[in-house]
């Protein structure tokens, strides 16, 4: 048993840093092929702003090694993917383009808690409701409920969250203006009323149009075709003939079984919340990652986008790791081989 375990564990080791090592390799290399120059952007802004000050030739280049410098963008294609390696190990980005002299590590930490917020409560109610509600579909198959609840799901399902969002914004925003769009100031005392208030105000849109069709789209989908084929094996029929409960049914038979893939994709599904939801943020102007990502593309801002990015990167690797690690241990039908 130790030595197979030892072999799984180093097996997914290497293949877990295989795979930081390769999707930071194409980030990389996609980035550097992007056409936007913010350096020289820079340099033409504000060499219009100084206009003959800034005419020696000597000087203008001067002002574009200091930024390249600074941006970690000076030397060969190799001497910045080194650097851009070591700054990975250390997560230290550097300086950010975009809200210089800010650094990328004090931009993402204060818009990651946001980020991270709405998608770990939207991701997980969505879970949780999804998969109930399509485990009591499967249960009451035929009934008017789950007649009724198959039909909401398969309306929903095809519908991008963010078109959904957009009648959330439409309906709650301009026709019943109880939300806003306007970006708010956080009050400085994290513990009043009014500080939950104002978050509350914030979330309520961007996490209604995620649960919803979250939950009643592919959870609740997925779950319900899971119950249905949990339902005609021999040993929940024997629990049947044996009269055991409905709950006992339900809870231990039914709901227990359908959690192994759920979890899976659960798990994955929480690994990406580090990389924000790019549509969703920007349609309530939310102020996560998801936008943070958006605007430092447009600017061209490398260290931002590769910081943001990497943190992607890690947390869909790292679910993926753990969730290998941990798998054999919640499914006695899997072993470590």
């Amino acid at each position: 048993m130790r030595r197979p375990f030892l072999r799984y564990v180093t097996l997914r080791t290497l293949i877990f840093l295989a795979t930081i090592f390769t999707a930071f390799t194409l980030t990389f290399l996609i980035l550097k092929a992007m056409p936007t120059d913010i350096v020289k952007n820079m340099v033409a802004r504000s060499m219009a702003v100084a206009g003959a000050a800034l005419g020696n030739p000597e000087q203008i280049q001067k002002m574009y090694d200091m930024y390249y410098e600074m941006f970690g963008l000076k030397g060969s294609l190799m001497e910045q993917y080194i650097g851009f390696v070591r700054r990975f190990l250390t997560m230290d980005f550097g300086i950010s383009i975009l809200a210089r002299p800010a650094t990328v590590r004090e931009i993402i930490s204060y818009k990651l808690p946001w980020t991270v917020a709405l998608l770990t409560f939207s991701t997980i109610i969505a879970w949780v409701v999804g998969n109930i509600l399509g485990a009591v579909a499967s249960l009451i198959e035929g009934k008017k409920l789950s007649k009724f609840l198959q039909a909401l799901a398969i309306t929903l399902y095809p519908i991008p969250y963010y078109v959904f969002a957009l009648i959330l914004t439409y309906v709650f925003a301009y026709l019943i203006p109880l939300f806003s769009l306007a970006p708010v100031r956080m009050p400085e005392n994290i513990f009043s009323l009014e500080f939950l208030l104002t978050i509350l105000r914030v979330m309520t849109l961007p996490a209604l149009s995620i649960i919803i069709i979250g939950a009643l789209g592919w959870w609740f989908l997925s779950s319900r075709a899971l119950g249905l084929n949990i339902l005609s094996e021999d040993f929940y029929w024997y629990g049947e003939i044996r009269g055991l409960p409905g709950a006992i049914l339900l809870k231990k038979y039914l709901l227990k079984n359908i959690m192994m893939p759920q979890i899976t994709a659960l798990s994955l599904n929480l690994g990406t919340i580090f990389g924000g939801a790019l549509l969703t943020e920007m349609l309530f102007n939310f102020p996560g990652l998801g936008l943070l990502l958006y605007q430092a593309v447009n600017a061209g801002d490398y260290p931002l986008v590769l910081g943001i990015v990497s943190l992607s990167i890690i947390g869909v690797a790292v679910a993926s790791y753990i969730l290998d690690l941990v798998y054999p241990l919640i499914d006695p039908r899997v072993r470590y081989r």
